[in-house]
């Protein structure tokens, strides 16, 4: 595919920036550089401050640069999406790279695949100066199972990420009310309609460098949780719990399913205080001793104590190593 064939499927590719002088203009080589032509290249600067303005001109024609004021990676995104005309859609964080038969091996595998409208694929990890330091194979799960993993943990790399147009029309655009976890309730939103595959290839990069995401760690954790109970009560029962459908406004089935989330936050994000109020409204749901919930409040804050004392032993033991 190293001629444009405009039978083929056309793919949108949008570059959230912000002042990523660093790195963006690797990760505009590794679009251009693709095997699969039948692409725009959509960059979207979110009112960045140094010069990436400058260098997404230098490409010209090459690629569709669009400015605008500082609103968040959603926002941006939600740029490109309103200005892409293709029939799918990936989304590359400046910082990121793709590899040259990425948009060829997913576009491939959607084609082979009908009944995936999305696809995502391994990667590797990569440093600040490009050189490879791990290698991520992700995991896939029927939709049902895709959702509820996603609880627990993000397995699904949005740079790794290859889009059928059309279900946007369906779930909407990223929610840009959220600054930190975009990527996993777009997943969500897609899980809940449709099936999403996985390229078992590393076809991206994820970077990994000092100067990344700036994040407050508390807005972030506390947007997460909140992100994670806005979506488990859209998702309750007929959704992630299909099996309880028949009898969803039963008490019992929701003190199960409160239940399953406080196990889903206490052993896959060590998040302790959020599992007790996940056990707490399963016990005022159904008060009965055989709710399993009762056991794990009270076995809750141990695993939390135990968790922090074999972190002060590891942190102890890797000084001690040091010296």
């Amino acid at each position: 595919m190293n001629t444009m064939d405009s039978s083929l499927p056309k793919v949108s590719v949008i570059i959230p920036v912000y002042n990523g002088t660093n790195y963006v203009r690797e990760a505009i080589e590794s679009v251009l550089a693709q095997t699969y032509k039948n692409y725009e290249l959509i960059v979207v600067d979110d009112g960045s401050s140094d010069g990436t303005w400058e260098i997404i001109q230098s490409y010209g024609s090459r690629l569709r640069g669009i400015p605008k004021e500082n609103g968040g990676v959603a926002s941006a995104l939600n740029c490109g999406l309103q200005h892409a005309s293709g029939d799918y859609i990936a989304w590359l964080s400046h910082d990121d790279l793709f590899l040259s038969n990425k948009l060829e091996r997913q576009i491939t595998f959607l084609q082979q695949w009908p009944n995936f409208k999305a696809c995502y694929t391994d990667y590797f990890i990569i440093d600040e100066h490009g050189h490879t330091i791990g290698e991520i194979e992700t995991p896939w799960y029927p939709r049902l199972e895709a959702m509820r993993a996603l609880f627990g943990r993000v397995y699904m790399n949005g740079s790794t990420m290859l889009i059928e147009g059309s279900c946007f029309g369906k779930v909407g655009f990223f929610s840009e009310r959220l600054r930190y976890t975009q990527d996993i309730e777009m997943w969500l939103r897609l899980l809940r309609h449709f099936e999403i595959g996985r390229v078992p290839e590393k076809l991206g990069m994820q970077r990994i460098h000092i100067t990344q995401g700036s994040r407050n760690l508390d807005r972030h954790t506390i947007e997460t949780q909140e992100m994670f109970k806005r979506m488990f009560e859209d998702l309750l029962t007929d959704r992630i719990f299909p099996e309880f459908s028949s009898c969803a406004d039963e008490p019992k089935v929701k003190a199960r399913a409160y239940t399953w989330l406080g196990d889903m936050m206490a052993f896959h994000r060590a998040w302790y205080a959020f599992a007790h109020e996940q056990y707490t409204r399963a016990i005022s749901l159904d008060p009965s001793w055989q709710n399993p919930a009762r056991m794990k409040i009270v076995l809750n804050p141990m695993w939390s104590l135990l968790r922090s004392v074999y972190r002060r032993l590891r942190s102890a033991l890797g000084a001690a190593q040091g010296r």
